[in-house]
């Protein structure tokens, strides 16, 4: 087995990413109405998406092989927020207002929309039956949601499973739609795709705990946000769930957050975390990845999760490989 170190710092992946995909992007964008184009290039994305399809596809092959693949999930993604952010009413994401807030609920369900149909036109079809899935299983989380909200029980393994709906497809679909693109196998295919759902799953349990305990500098959002508007996110289920009915009290969020992490609704999601970062690093592994790409992968993945929670972790361990590859900036499209 081969030790190998990370080359890139995930920032360097990520601009990476934007470049390779900017000239597809910009052109799809650009076909739009201005009123609507002025909303999608308002709201604002990390292109992690895009990175893990291009990244997946790197692992096996050619990168490049994906660009149309990564535009399309950097489109969805992107459709997904815009519809997120009025479901749920977030007034703001990456630093700034949200869009439904900047535009109204119109223009942002008409973006929305219009951003779901460029997605679909960058794929063949039986690209579009794997993203469509995805997306299919995002709606279902926000139904699936919807009814636990009108209960008063709490199903630890039902959140779970809402969680993994809502957070997990659209990365899972990501590595899998990237490795394809590359000629991945079907065995190689199948374990870079649960590489991105348990990244995604991890992300999300990282997120939750970030909306409480992060506050605007990190998260964008208000210290204990989510407490404010008692929302049953993966700590406060946790917590009810090792016998604190946090909800139950008419306290303030601040003390909330006290009673939360006092029952280990914090600590239980950073170590689910860990978790799932270890067992996305498993699946990574048994695809045989490039050695580069496996390890910008790997670097990302715990960027987006683990390595937000905590200003220092141990080194990521290493990923067997099977090639090394060419600079970053090289295998950039001019």
């Amino acid at each position: 087995m081969t030790s190998i170190e990370v080359v890139a710092a995930p920032q360097d992946v990520l601009a990476w990413s934007r470049a390779m995909i900017d000239a597809p992007l910009k052109a799809a964008i650009a076909t739009l109405p201005d009123e609507t184009r002025e909303v999608v290039e308002y709201n604002r994305s990390d292109f992690s998406a895009a990175a893990l399809a291009l990244l997946a596809a790197d692992c096996i092959g050619d990168a490049t092989m994906a660009i149309q693949v990564a535009t399309a999930l950097e489109l969805a993604v992107q459709h997904e927020q815009l519809h997120a952010d009025l479901m749920t009413r977030a007034v703001s994401r990456s630093h700034q207002p949200s869009a439904w807030v900047e535009f109204g609920d119109d223009r942002a369900v008409s973006a929305a929309d219009a951003l779901l149909t460029l997605s679909f036109a960058q794929l063949g079809k039986p690209e579009v039956m794997i993203l469509n899935a995805a997306l299919l299983s995002v709606v279902d989380g926000y139904v699936q949601e919807a009814e636990m909200d009108e209960r008063d029980d709490v199903d630890i393994a039902e959140h779970l499973g809402v969680a993994a709906a809502k957070h997990s497809a659209l990365s899972a679909c990501a590595c899998e739609l990237g490795a394809l693109a590359a000629g991945a196998s079907r065995s190689q295919a199948g374990h870079l795709r649960e590489f991105g759902d348990d990244v995604g799953l991890a992300r999300k349990h990282v997120d939750d705990v970030l909306a409480i305990w992060g506050g605007a500098p990190v998260s964008g959002r208000p210290l204990y946000d989510d407490l404010a508007h008692r929302r049953r996110t993966l700590p406060v289920v946790a917590a009810i769930n090792a016998g604190t009915d946090v909800y139950a009290t008419d306290a303030s969020p601040q003390e909330l957050a006290v009673l939360v992490e006092r029952a280990g609704g914090r600590k239980w999601c950073e170590q689910q975390a860990e978790l799932l970062l270890a067992r996305a690093l498993h699946h990574l592994r048994q695809a045989g990845p490039r050695a580069r790409a496996a390890d910008e992968l790997f670097g990302l993945a715990r960027e987006v999760t683990t390595a937000r929670c905590a200003p220092a972790r141990t080194p990521a361990p290493a990923v067997p490989s099977q090639s090394t590859a060419t600079s970053r900036e090289d295998r950039t499209p001019s």
